[in-house]
């Protein structure tokens, strides 16, 4: 039971962090490859973050008995800083699930020649199968699909890497819209960035996580979520004619054939609906747990909400919500540190 429990968070953390930026390699060039070898460097100290930061945020949950995110706000920040969180992270959720539903669409329009509201209707019907069993559907879910996406990234990544020549090697990517100067902070932003998501995502597992073998599961989590980025980020290294694709990894994952490249789409869109089931389920917790809605009506409402907002460019989406992410997040962490220390 405890290694089951260990799994599960783990790949609940990594689904929570591996959406669709990710996975598509557009995270990893802007924070991370466009330094060159250093951003390899980056990608470590990154995950040795990550997984510091997974142990901590779950031992303070376990400490605290945590339900939901707003208690854990309310733990960090104190009751009035931690209510202004806990609206813009709940504003945040949403638009997060917005861009994961917008780009499955654009993927389904894009790389199917679908129009986009299959790829939408048929994304929010899995997302409601999810979310149909709560908490367990979350930890299910992305216990299924996370290995599948774990197998497919490293084995695309590193058979570009090992069986396709390429042409020159790029020690340095540089970038027209640079994140940060500085590669070091680059990796704390990253970090930070992802780090409210996953923070919001356990605290709304609640006693789904609050077992042993739970903080495992978290150091767990940060070093597969080091050992996908190296892999992308090592491919992306050595065919830099891909980065200036909008979805790198599918370029890289065509030099393998048209298959590699057509099941990469589909690991990529299983990275947005693990991303999408990860907010959604922690706005919708948030949500009854306030006593406005049962589950089943904040779902519902939630969903028709989305829906026809879905139309909205996901680019649009992803270039206005990440930054805001990144901003709170560096507000979260020395706290979690500071918290997590004093006994």
């Amino acid at each position: 039971m405890r290694w089951k429990t260990s799994f599960q968070v783990s790949a609940t953390y990594v689904g929570a962090v591996m959406g669709a930026g990710f996975a598509s390699g557009q995270e990893i060039q802007q924070f991370f490859t466009r330094f060159g070898h250093l951003g390899l460097i980056g990608i470590s100290i990154s995950s040795l973050f990550f997984a510091l930061m997974g142990w901590g945020m779950l031992d303070l949950q376990n400490r605290w008995r945590i339900t939901s995110y707003n208690d854990f706000f309310e733990g960090l920040l104190g009751k009035r800083l931690g209510l202004w969180a806990d609206r813009l992270v709940s504003m945040l959720l949403f638009v997060g699930m917005l861009a994961m539903v917008s780009g499955s669409g654009a993927l389904f329009q894009e790389y199917f020649g679908f129009t986009r509201w299959i790829g939408i209707l048929l994304t929010c019907f899995v997302i409601v199968l999810a979310l149909w069993y709560q908490g367990e559907g979350v930890l299910w879910i992305n216990s299924v699909l996370i290995p599948l996406k774990f197998v497919f990234c490293l084995g695309i990544a590193a058979a570009a890497i090992f069986l396709v020549s390429s042409g020159d090697g790029c020690p340095i990517v540089q970038s027209t819209n640079p994140i940060v100067s500085n590669w070091i902070l680059s990796a704390i932003l990253y970090v930070s960035f992802n780090l409210t998501l996953a923070l919001v995502v356990f605290a709304s597992l609640g006693r789904d996580v609050q077992k042993p073998g739970a903080r495992l599961g978290g150091v767990l989590g940060g070093v597969a979520l080091g050992l996908f980025a190296l892999s992308i980020g090592g491919a992306l290294l050595r065919f830099p004619d891909v980065l200036g694709l909008e979805i790198p990894m599918v370029g890289i994952a065509g030099k393998l054939g048209e298959w590699p490249a057509f099941f990469y789409v589909v690991v990529l869109w299983l990275a947005m609906i693990t991303a999408a089931v990860g907010n959604g389920f922690s706005l919708i917790s948030r949500i009854v747990d306030s006593g406005g809605l049962s589950y089943g009506k904040a779902t519902s409402a939630i969903l028709l909400l989305l829906i026809p907002m879905a139309g909205v460019r996901f680019s649009q989406i992803v270039q206005l919500i990440y930054p805001l992410f990144g901003y709170i997040g560096l507000l979260f962490m020395p706290t979690i540190v500071y918290c997590w220390l004093k006994r």
